[in-house]
């Protein structure tokens, strides 16, 4: 004969099911904008969004597991408010993987007014010294918005009759 447990069996949990999307009670839709993908529920966010003046052309390098790196600068003008008497601008890394940006990139010279949106990322690598890091801002989208002028300024280099290309 056996003989009964009096200890209660424990029961089985069955996770509740998230109502999909369009079903009523979805509370966590979200504004979806091109480029913007939701992280988690705890409402992380790494966007940065640049426009500047080209203070370094872009330059492209091959690292050693064969992908290309497109590395260039910004110079950023604060706001007036903000500025200090002797740093009135921010001078920006950008860098890229992508090679829609490597194309895009190309034909960038000092002095061009961009657009960049991407993210903040921390990069490491090791050197004789021991390790190193950099913070730069990792570009999803960039484009050119105006051309740099020539040594004058006055006319963009992209209608400046004698401008010869680089």
């Amino acid at each position: 004969m056996s003989k009964l447990s009096s200890t209660p069996t424990p029961a089985t949990v069955v996770p509740a099911q998230a109502p999909s999307r369009g079903e009523v009670g979805d509370s966590r839709r979200r504004e979806q904008r091109p480029g913007w993908r939701p992280h988690d529920d705890t409402g992380h966010r790494n966007e940065v969004v640049l426009a500047g003046r080209v203070t370094a052309e872009p330059a492209v390098r091959e690292l050693p597991s064969g992908t290309h790196l497109t590395t260039w600068r910004l110079s950023v003008t604060r706001p007036t408010a903000d500025q200090r008497p002797n740093q009135p601008t921010d001078p920006i890394t950008c860098v890229s993987f992508q090679s829609s940006i490597e194309e895009a990139t190309r034909g960038w010279r000092i002095g061009d007014h961009v657009q960049v949106s991407g993210a903040l990322r921390r990069r490491f690598w090791r050197s004789p010294n021991g390790s190193s890091s950099v913070i730069e801002v990792e570009a999803h989208h960039a484009h050119r918005v105006v051309a740099g002028g020539t040594s004058t300024g006055d006319v963009p280099a992209e209608r400046a009759p004698d401008h010869q290309p680089r």
